[in-house]
């Protein structure tokens, strides 16, 4: 059995993939790199890991080396190491492993994008829809995974959700409804289609969570988790694209992150799960089950 090299291993969402496909036997190679997060936690899981970079192409044709499978879910939003940035990861970065892997004979590539319902207005969105077209072109097989907001990153105290102090910060009026869905079912999604078996190929795959949950409700539910009120902060969204638009050149994951944040206040972000979605993840994270595990951790 050929090893499926997952770039992007040691996040949290290319962890999960990974836990995943090793408990379905797969055979695993994880590209890390020194001082990254959970390297130790794949090791355990018998991930083969190999020491690389998205900017070293000598170090992507060596973990590709014997590969017919690709998954992708590295980016630079999260910047968790020192020189990590957005367009160095999520365009030149992603552009480079498509080309070496289209080089070295990778049939299928599996590439985490982000909603459909997202425009081009932020550097993090411009450079997904940028490699988007680029593995299309590319000649392999490819599957594009699109989720909707990560319930771990915009309800957490990133966005403005903070269970510890009681706190919400929303912007707008919080009333457009958004299907948060967790990076754990986004995971299971693309565990499940990453052979070709699966029948899914040269595709789209949105993803989104089990229901759509505006802001405020996700406030209410997360004071009835907690057992006590919220207080509960609007930030005016002209405020939030003002600030993401005069970032842009100095930070762009801040640009990309607030620009993001105030189409979704607007215009919300819907992606109703598909059949394909609903056969596999039986039982999706809900909003509550996420309030009610961030109340008791």
């Amino acid at each position: 059995m050929r090893p499926i090299l997952v770039v992007g291993a040691t996040g949290l969402l290319g962890s999960n993939i990974c836990r995943l496909l090793c408990g379905s036997q797969h055979v695993v190679r994880g590209l890390v790199r020194p001082g990254s997060p959970r390297i130790e936690m794949l090791h355990r899981l018998g991930v083969d890991l190999v020491t690389g970079d998205l900017s070293d192409v000598r170090s992507l044709e060596a973990a590709l080396r014997g590969v017919t499978t690709v998954v992708s879910t590295a980016t630079g939003a999260g910047r968790r190491l020192p020189g990590d940035s957005l367009r160095g990861v999520d365009l030149d970065g992603q552009r480079a492993l498509v080309d070496a892997a289209r080089r070295g004979g990778v049939r299928r590539f599996l590439f985490t994008s982000v909603s459909p319902h997202l425009p081009r207005t932020t550097p993090l969105v411009r450079y997904k829809r940028e490699t988007e077209t680029t593995l299309r072109g590319s000649g392999m097989t490819w599957v594009i995974v699109q989720p909707s907001a990560f319930l771990e990153t915009w309800l957490g105290p990133r966005g403005g959700f903070d269970m510890k102090r009681a706190r919400a910060l929303l912007l707008g009026s919080g009333e457009a409804p958004v299907s948060y869905v967790s990076v754990r079912d986004v995971a299971r999604v693309m565990a499940g289609i990453v052979d070709p078996e699966s029948g899914v190929s040269r595709a789209y795959v949105p993803v989104g969570g089990p229901d759509a949950i505006t802001p405020l409700e996700a406030g209410r539910i997360f004071e009835e988790e907690a057992g006590r009120r919220f207080s509960v902060f609007h930030a005016p969204v002209p405020i939030a694209r003002g600030l993401g638009f005069l970032t842009r050149p100095l930070d762009p994951v801040l640009s990309s992150a607030l620009g993001v944040a105030a189409h979704r206040a607007v215009a919300g972000d819907v992606v109703p799960p598909s059949d394909l979605v609903k056969r596999l993840v039986e039982r999706p994270v809900t909003v509550r089950d996420y309030a009610r595990s961030a109340s008791s951790s």
